[in-house]
């Protein structure tokens, strides 16, 4: 009898290894991914913020562009740094690391935050040549990011705070690769002020804003932020005294365009009904 209790222990045992076994895979793999997004959101936020303090200052006035916003517009960063803090620490609370957010958003943050302080690593030591690739390939990873947080059936704080966090560098950083995009063009040699650097940098404007308007509009979450830090720096080149008429030009229109989808996402938000959006 007490054999038979043994054994149909053992079977039981058996049976939960596999599962043990696969939580336990779970949660090291959690545990690895979290510990990547607080490392890399560190170096994020501290590399650039420290980087003036030593005397190593990201130095792009050294190729300032005739699409680079206004030295206040950079003020941004500001609620970006403090929302991609609030979501990180979110994501890493134990309670939070197995939410379907943090295990879909994770890794593409982690890689953006990353890029993102590589970036201002180059441009800390003057190596220009690499921020037209660099800073692209960070808004392609929290476009991952913001792409897979549409699918995320619910809704949480953990989802709210990398809403909002990844909306808000997602809209900047998308905007700041074309200024980058132009900068490395003067790199190469262009000339700043010539017809074509005009025309083609105006014409990049009119690009990035057509695509945040696209993602606003097709997005469920983040959209807002998205679209305000987008709209802000497109809006501050707009009203720059200096820049070419054709370039405040396409800034207004891009601005005016974000800012439409928008109002009409938010007014649609209002109507009661089973089509309303999240945000």
């Amino acid at each position: 009898m007490a054999h038979a209790e043994v054994v149909s222990a053992d079977a039981v045992l058996l049976q939960m290894a596999p599962e043990d076994d696969a939580a336990m895979g779970f949660d090291v793999r959690d545990r690895v991914r979290s510990g990547a997004l607080a490392a890399s959101c560190a170096g994020f936020v501290v590399i650039p913020s420290l980087g003036p303090l030593l005397g190593k200052g990201e130095q792009t006035r050294r190729y300032d562009t005739v699409i680079t916003p206004p030295d206040y517009a950079f003020a941004v960063w500001a609620p970006i740094f403090a929302g991609c803090v609030a979501s990180t620490v979110a994501q890493c609370l134990p309670g939070a690391r197995d939410e379907a957010v943090s295990r879909r958003t994770g890794w593409p943050l982690a890689g953006a935050y990353a890029v993102n302080a590589g970036w201002s690593l180059a441009a800390q030591s003057g190596r220009f040549g690499w921020t037209p690739a660099l800073l692209p390939a960070a808004t392609a990873c929290a476009a991952v990011g913001y792409a897979r947080l549409q699918h995320i059936p619910v809704r949480s704080r953990t989802v709210d705070l990398t809403s909002i966090s990844t909306g808000l560098l997602l809209g900047w950083t998308v905007l700041a690769s074309a200024v980058n995009v132009a900068a490395g063009a003067l790199v190469a040699g262009a000339d700043k002020t010539s017809p074509r650097t005009v025309a083609s940098s105006a014409a990049g404007l009119l690009a990035v804003s057509g695509a945040v308007a696209a993602a606003a509009a097709g997005g469920d979450r983040g959209w807002l932020p998205l679209a305000a830090a987008s709209g802000w720096g497109l809006a501050t080149t707009a009203v720059t005294t200096g820049r070419p008429k054709g370039v405040r030009a396409a800034a207004a229109l891009g601005a005016a365009g974000v800012a439409a989808i928008a109002l009409r996402k938010s007014l649609s938000r209002r109507t009661p009904g089973p089509a309303r959006k999240r945000v």
